[in-house]
């Protein structure tokens, strides 16, 4: 039976090495076509990071496991605020920009709330993956719009872009490259993990939302542990504050929706519950 854990463990580790694949590929990439390095950042900060929990979440809606998709995304998201902000903590004081708090904050507790609202309406139609989608890309526009020229030193997005340029020269055909392979590695990497912890759950007589919500997603959040981790050592505090709400939010909006959008998913009770309103909180 120790294979159903290598078949999982392979699975995790595709979804690791294709999210710093779609990381690098996706920034050389967008550096090369002369984008500003807000847009830069934000990319690094949201749809970088967090392209594991996407990945997972859409295999889990493809394949009709909404129990799948809705705990990846609640799992990570409760691990980003709790667990790594916590050991990010531990590691250094990490104070907050007020900006990040409002305007970052914000938004996670906004995402929470639709979060909360979709719950209690039992479930996820396309139309509402729409919503939240949208409500993403307006979130994406007032960060770029308020970030836009700001320096390094007032703006997490610009530090990001900043941090990730260093010593590197762009190269379009190179970075798209990485950012295909990286992306064959998640689709990959979701397909056999969403496998493998079906049979484990069917091994040991758990629910699927529980090894979901517990090993999928702290799987799916380990690019994002790594960043906060090496940002709170070098002192980049508000970096690793501004990218743990920034991966968060798109994890309710952004990887949620694309998931409904590809399929409508059924809330089941156990998401009703707790682990909702404690996202809220």
């Amino acid at each position: 039976m120790t294979y159903i854990f290598w078949f999982m463990g392979a699975g995790l580790l595709l979804l690791a090495l294709g999210g710093e694949g779609v990381i690098r590929g996706g920034v050389t990439s967008i550096r090369a076509l002369g984008t500003a390095p807000v847009i830069v950042g934000l990319f690094a900060l949201s749809l970088g990071t967090s392209s594991p929990t996407l990945a997972l979440a859409v295999q889990g809606s493809v394949a009709g496991i909404p129990e799948m998709a809705l705990g990846v995304v609640i799992g990570a998201t409760l691990i980003n605020l709790l667990l790594i902000l916590g050991l990010g903590a531990l590691i250094a004081p990490m104070p907050s920009a007020p900006k990040v708090v409002l305007r970052d904050g914000g938004a996670m507790l906004l995402a929470s709330g639709a979060l909360v609202l979709l719950s209690l309406q039992g479930g996820i139609s396309q139309r509402d993956g729409v919503f939240l989608v949208g409500a993403f890309l307006i979130y994406a526009v007032i960060a770029i719009v308020s970030d836009w020229n700001r320096s390094p030193e007032h703006s997490v997005a610009c530090a990001e872009a900043e941090k990730r340029s260093m010593g590197q020269r762009p190269h379009f055909g190179g970075g798209l490259f990485a950012l295909i392979v990286g992306g064959i590695c998640l689709v990959l990497g979701a397909h056999f993990a969403a496998l493998g912890a079906m049979a484990v759950a069917e091994l040991w007589r758990l629910p699927v939302s529980v090894v979901s919500v517990t090993v999928l997603a702290l799987g799916a959040s380990l690019p994002v542990l790594i960043v906060t981790a090496i940002a709170a050592l070098r002192g980049h505090t508000e970096i690793a504050i501004g990218h743990l709400m920034t991966a968060s939010v798109f994890n309710l909006f952004g990887a949620l929706g694309v998931a409904a959008v590809v399929k409508p998913l059924a809330i089941p009770p156990v998401f009703s519950g707790v682990d909702v309103f404690v996202v809220l909180g």
